[in-house]
C-alpha cells in the first residue's frame, strides 16, 4: 500500500509534538467492525451479512487515548502501526472483561519517569508514602491519625462496602460483588472497570512507566493500572453500573456512553497522569540528557570512547 505524503508526515511526528494524553478523547469502542488503513488515515467499516457496507467512519487516531475493540472486530497491520505511532493504546476487549493491550509509542522521549519509578519501588518507605498519597486521592480524605497503609486500606474496604450497600438500597436491588456473575450490575462493573484499566494503561504508556511495578497492588503485570483505576471506581464506575436496568438490551451501550461523559467531565486522564507524577516527581533524576554509566557516575552518551587508532 502506498501512503499519502500527509500520512507519512504524520507518522514521523516526534512524541513531544503529539496530542497530549489529557487533551484526547478518553476511549472509543467498536464491535462487529473492520479497522483498516487507507491513503487518508485509519477507518472503521461495518457491513451487513451480504457484505454491503452500512457504516464507514474515519478514526481521529491522534486524538484518542484508548481504542477498545470488542467482539467481531478485526484490524489490519497498517492500521495497528498507525495507532501505535500515534500513541493510542489498543484494548482487545473480550467477553468476561478479559483485555489484551497493544504497545503504543510513549508520548515522551525521556526515561526520567521510569527512572523515578524504579527509585520509588525499590525503597519501602517511598512505597508506603506513595500508597498513602494514592489512598488519599481515592477516598478524598486528609491524612488520618496514625495514617498508616493498614489504616487507609481498612478505610478503603469499608468505604467500598458501604457504597455497594447504599447504592443497592437506593436502586432497590439485591447485590453481591462477583466478577463471574451475569447480572447487569456485575457485568456493568466488569465493563466499566476494564475501560478504566484501558485509560490507566494509556497514562502509563504516555510517560513510559512500567504498569507491572505497582505501588499498592503487587505481583500482577497490571498492578500500577489497578492502582490508577481504583482512584475512580467509587466516583465513576460503581455509581454508573448501579444505574443499569436488568433486561435492558442497551444497558452496556448506555453504560459506555455515561462513562465517556464522566471520564471527560472529571478529567480522568489528566487526573491519572497527575497522580503518577505526584508520587514520582520527588524521585526524578536531576539530569535528563542521554548518558551512559561511568566509573564515578555517568558520562555523556553517543560518544565513541574507543580512543584514537
Amino acid at each position: 500500500m502506498s501512503y499519502s505524503d500527509r500520512a507519512l508526515a504524520f507518522a514521523t511526528i516526534p512524541a513531544g509534538h503529539q496530542v497530549r494524553l489529557e487533551d484526547r478523547v478518553s476511549f472509543a469502542y467498536l464491535d462487529r467492525a473492520t479497522v483498516y488503513q487507507n491513503r487518508t488515515g485509519v477507518w472503521a467499516m461495518q457491513a451487513d451479512e451480504g457484505e454491503k457496507i452500512r457504516t464507514r467512519i474515519q478514526l481521529p487516531v491522534g486524538g484518542i487515548a484508548v481504542l477498545a475493540l470488542g467482539p467481531g472486530t478485526s484490524i489490519t497491520h497498517p492500521a495497528a502501526i498507525s495507532l501505535t505511532r500515534s500513541g493510542t493504546t489498543v484494548v482487545f476487549a473480550g467477553n468476561g472483561g478479559a483485555n489484551a493491550y497493544s504497545a503504543a509509542t510513549p508520548l515522551t522521549s525521556s526515561a526520567r519517569w521510569a527512572i523515578a519509578q524504579a527509585h520509588v519501588i525499590t525503597d519501602e518507605n517511598s512505597v508506603q508514602q506513595a500508597a498513602i498519597s494514592l489512598y488519599k486521592r481515592q477516598l478524598g480524605v486528609p491524612m488520618l491519625p496514625g495514617g498508616s497503609v493498614a489504616t487507609m486500606r481498612g478505610l478503603e474496604g469499608r468505604t467500598i462496602r458501604n457504597l455497594y450497600k447504599t447504592l443497592a438500597k437506593q436502586h432497590a436491588v439485591t447485590f453481591k460483588r462477583d466478577t463471574k456473575a451475569d447480572d447487569v450490575i456485575n457485568m456493568g462493573l466488569n465493563l466499566g472497570n476494564s475501560i478504566l484499566y484501558g485509560c490507566a494503561a494509556a497514562a502509563c504508556t504516555a510517560i513510559g512507566v512500567n504498569p507491572a511495578l505497582g505501588i499498592i497492588h503487587r505481583g500482577n503485570s497490571r498492578s500500577l493500572i489497578f492502582d490508577l483505576a481504583d482512584l475512580y471506581k467509587p466516583s465513576i464506575t460503581i455509581p454508573v453500573a448501579f444505574q443499569s436496568k436488568e433486561g435492558d438490551p442497551e444497558a452496556m451501550a448506555k453504560l459506555r456512553s455515561s462513562l465517556r461523559k464522566l471520564i471527560h467531565q472529571k478529567k480522568v486522564l489528566a487526573g491519572m497522569l497527575d497522580a503518577l507524577m505526584e508520587v514520582l516527581a520527588p524521585h526524578l533524576p536531576k539530569r535528563d540528557d542521554d548518558r551512559i554509566i561511568g566509573e564515578a557516575g555517568e558520562v555523556a552518551g553517543h560518544v565513541n570512547y574507543g580512543g584514537d587508532e
